[in-house]
């Protein structure tokens, strides 16, 4: 029963990682069309429109939102049980509350995919990005200035962590070792410091909101590599960002498909951190 249980929790984490990284995929490729042949780069939500408007458009955006809730259930599990032996000290407590915010981040991403398939990409338009019209909703409240401003450091922290991440190859204590996996670790590195670039430009926008109380200033993954392509040399910039965000969905990849969990694989799996014999 132990074992079903542990095989179940690694195949949502799988879909989860998987959904995700079609989500980056897209907005990767698609801002690199953009500083190739020109137009707007679109954010998450963005991507999600794309999926609906292909063949079988529907389907393919119900396994994504599906996958989507798949990566929200296996962090909330993840951070409640500490499956990646965090501890129980402050530090511990931090990044497992870490897991659950991803998932509550990834939570409302699927909310949106459902409501694209409820709505159809044509209606989902709405005059402002999602992070200004939420943080203009908050703002409505007596303390919502300071969640907004909250989760503007919350989001320059998680961008200084990938850096963090590509630098130190973090990842590397959790994915097994196997040819593949060795061979897209540059581009795995590579994807982790360009999210946590473009990151950067998110979290700054929205803790500037917060600070002057205006949502306008406020933007999401989309409006900040938009930002991107009106500054000097943005379609070079624009481009690094786009191939930068298809390297971290090689990175969702390859989490989907090597990645192994402390708790549940036991002392008997080598990773690319372990000592080569």
């Amino acid at each position: 029963m132990k074992q079903t249980a542990n095989t179940a929790l690694e195949w949502l984490m799988r879909a989860g990682y998987g959904a995700r990284g079609v989500v980056y995929l897209i907005v990767g490729g698609i801002a690199l069309f953009a500083a190739i042949n020109g137009g707007e780069a679109e954010g998450t939500s963005g991507a999600l429109e794309f999926l609906i408007r292909q063949p079988f458009g529907a389907v393919l955006l119900g396994i994504t939102a599906l996958g989507l809730f798949a990566y929200t259930l296996w962090r909330f599990v993840d951070g409640v049980m500490d499956l990646e032996d965090e501890g129980d000290d402050a530090k511990g407590y931090a990044n497992r509350l870490g897991q659950i915010m991803s998932g509550l981040t990834h939570a409302a991403l699927g909310v949106s995919a459902i409501l694209i398939l409820i709505k159809g990409a044509e209606d989902t338009g709405g005059g402002g990005s999602g992070a200004e019209n939420w943080s203009a909703t908050l703002m409505q409240h007596p303390i919502g200035r300071l969640v907004v401003i909250a989760a503007g450091i919350t989001t320059l922290s998680v961008a200084i962590y990938l850096f963090y991440k590509s630098w130190a190859a973090a990842h590397r204590k959790d994915i097994i070792r196997t040819d593949m996996a060795e061979m897209l670790e540059p581009a795995v590195r590579f994807g982790l410091a360009a999210h946590g670039f473009v990151l950067l430009i998110v979290g700054g926008l929205i803790l500037w909101a917060g600070v002057s109380a205006n949502a306008d200033k406020a933007a999401g993954l989309g409006e900040a590599l938009q930002i991107l392509e009106t500054q000097p040399f943005g379609r070079t910039l624009l481009g690094l960002a786009g191939a930068g965000l298809c390297g971290f969905a090689v990175y969702c990849f390859v989490m989907a498909r090597y990645r192994m969990v402390p708790k549940l694989a036991g002392d008997t799996l080598k990773t690319l951190a372990s000592p080569i014999d």
